[in-house]
C-alpha cells in the first residue's frame, strides 16, 4: 500500500493548483496519498470546486489564497500551511504567468511581471519553506519549461524567467542538501496558450520527436516521481517534452516517409 501511496500522511503545497497543469498535479499528489495545500490567486472558484471533489474521495484539502506577486504573501504562505495543516513535506512551485512579449518593445513592465511571478516567487516561497522542509526531510519540485534551454523568440522574458527557475533549482539543491531534495520538470508542448494560432500549435507539435502534444497528466506523473519515487535525485531539471530537448526532428513529411510499413 505504501508503494501505491508513497506520500501518505505527507502535506504537499501546490502553488497555482486550481486549474490546467496545476490541477493535474494536485490530483496526482492526492492519489499518491498526500494531504493537499491548494494555493490559488484568481481561480478561487476552481480551487474550491477541486477541493470539494478531492474531499469527497477522502483527501484532506485546504485552499490558500495569495497573490505571489506580493513578496510578503510569498513569505507567509508556507507558514500559513504549517499553521493550518501541521507540517510541510512537498512544495511544488507551479504558479506562473505565460504571455508573449514583442522582442522590440523594451517592455520593462512585462519583463518584471514575468520574472516576478515565475522566478522571484519560487525564490521567496522556497526560502520561506526551507526550514520546514528540512524538519520533514521533504522535497521541492519546480515547474520550469523547455524554453529554459532554448528561448522562444516571441517569449523571451518568459523563457528567461524559466531559465532562472532551472538555476534556482540547482542552487537550492546544493543549499538544502542533504535533508531536502530539489528538482524540476521542464514541460514542452502540453496545453496550447490562450489565443494561440493553429499554425503555432502545429509548429509546437512538429518540434517534438513524438509528434504530439503532451498532457497535464504527463507533467503530474513526473512531479510525483520526483517528489516521492526518486530518493537519489536532486538538482535535476527533467524534460517532459516529447523529445524536444534532442533538437529539431525531420520535417513531418520526411518523418512519415521514414516510418516502417506495417507487415
Amino acid at each position: 500500500m505504501e508503494n501505491l501511496r508513497p506520500l501518505r500522511r505527507r502535506v504537499a503545497l501546490v502553488t497555482g493548483g486550481a486549474h490546467r497543469i496545476g490541477a493535474a498535479i494536485v490530483v496526482a499528489l492526492a492519489r499518491a496519498g498526500a494531504d493537499i495545500a491548494l494555493h490559488a490567486r484568481s481561480h478561487a472558484r476552481e480551487a474550491d470546486a477541486l477541493a470539494r471533489r478531492l474531499r469527497s474521495k477522502g483527501t484532506r484539502v485546504h485552499v490558500f489564497l495569495a497573490d505571489l506577486a506580493d513578496a510578503r504573501a510569498c513569505a507567509a504562505l508556507p507558514h500559513d500551511v504549517v499553521s493550518k495543516m501541521g507540517r510541510l513535506d512537498v512544495l511544488v512551485n507551479n504558479a506562473g504567468l505565460f504571455e508573449p512579449t514583442d522582442p522590440r518593445s523594451a517592455d520593462a513592465e512585462a519583463f518584471d511581471r514575468l520574472m516576478g511571478l515565475n522566478a522571484r516567487a519560487v525564490w521567496l516561497v522556497t526560502s520561506a519553506a526551507a526550514r520546514m522542509l528540512e524538519k520533514t526531510q521533504g522535497a521541492v519540485v519546480n515547474v520550469a519549461c523547455a524554453s529554459a534551454f532554448s528561448a522562444w523568440p516571441s517569449f523571451i522574458p518568459y523563457s528567461a524567467s524559466k531559465a532562472a527557475v532551472a538555476s534556482l533549482t540547482q542552487g537550492f539543491a546544493k543549499a538544502l542538501a542533504p535533508r531536502v531534495r530539489v528538482n524540476a520538470v521542464a514541460p514542452g508542448p502540453i496545453l496550447p496558450a490562450k489565443g494561440s494560432t493553429t499554425a503555432r500549435n502545429r509548429a509546437a507539435v512538429d518540434a517534438t520527436w513524438l509528434a504530439r502534444w503532451g498532457t497535464p497528466k504527463d507533467i503530474a506523473e513526473a512531479v510525483v516521481f520526483l517528489a516521492a519515487r526518486a530518493p537519489f535525485m536532486t538538482g535535476v531539471v527533467l524534460p517532459v517534452d516529447g523529445g524536444r530537448f534532442l533538437g529539431a526532428p525531420p520535417s513531418p513529411r520526411r518523418r512519415r516517409a521514414r516510418r516502417p510499413r506495417a507487415r
